[in-house]
């Protein structure tokens, strides 16, 4: 469960169309739109996402949620504070429905209710079965995990911030720019394509850059000619 992939837009599209339950689309709208790791989304109760009737506008996830949150460094972690689009929020109103009708939201229910344990969560093995059985339907590579929404949200994040690393560690949390990073780790074939792309340059428009070292009117310092 913690070997996961970069999830392309076009893989979460694929996903979107095999997740037919509502509570599997909120949970893969939240990890792909939130960031949040599998252990914070599964620990949402209604009185997070559902205010007066309306998806929240800000979505809270206190310290003891988060990852260490609960350790003896725990005093070093502050609770996530992070705005819920639109996507998200349809998805949030989509599961209400489902879940309550018209009527009101339990505030004090978890979110992510499991049928085979009724009235617990939804566990960590179950989120990872459903998400790998919608991709194995879809007919995607191996490697689709819950992790990776919390990567592909790192990966729009950089590329919308303007690849700015420092905005997209405090979007998710991370202690460290260097953790960051490796989320953002470029995939193989993206590199090849850079490699690829080079030859689309005819090689008659490329014009050699000579140093100053290489000048053909550069002079080399007496000092240099005498040693």
């Amino acid at each position: 469960m913690s070997v996961a992939r970069y999830i392309s837009p076009e893989e979460r599209q694929a996903l979107l169309v095999e997740l037919r339950d509502p509570r599997d689309r909120l949970f893969f709208q939240i990890g792909v739109n939130t960031g949040l790791r599998i252990s914070s989304i599964l620990s949402l109760r209604w009185r997070q996402l559902v205010q007066n009737g309306e998806p929240v506008a800000i979505l809270e996830v206190p310290r003891r949620f988060l990852k260490n949150g609960r350790g003896v460094h725990r005093k070093k972690i502050t609770s996530r504070r992070i705005p819920l689009n639109a996507a998200a929020a349809a998805a949030v109103k989509e599961w209400a429905f489902a879940r309550f009708g018209s009527g009101l939201v339990d505030p004090e229910a978890p979110v992510f209710t499991s049928r085979k344990r009724y009235p617990g969560t939804l566990g960590r093995k179950q989120a990872y079965t459903l998400l790998r059985a919608a991709a194995a339907r879809a007919g995607l590579k191996e490697g689709i995990a819950p992790h990776g929404l919390r990567r592909a949200f790192a990966g729009d994040v950089y590329s919308a911030t303007g690849k700015d690393l420092i905005a997209t560690q405090n979007l998710l949390g991370h202690a460290s720019p260097l953790t960051t990073a490796l989320y953002l780790k470029p995939r193989e074939e993206d590199l090849f394509n850079v490699v690829r792309n080079l030859s689309a340059a005819s090689p008659g428009d490329v014009k050699p850059r000579i140093s100053g070292e290489c000048s053909p009117n550069f002079e080399m310092p007496l000092a240099t000619m005498n040693s």
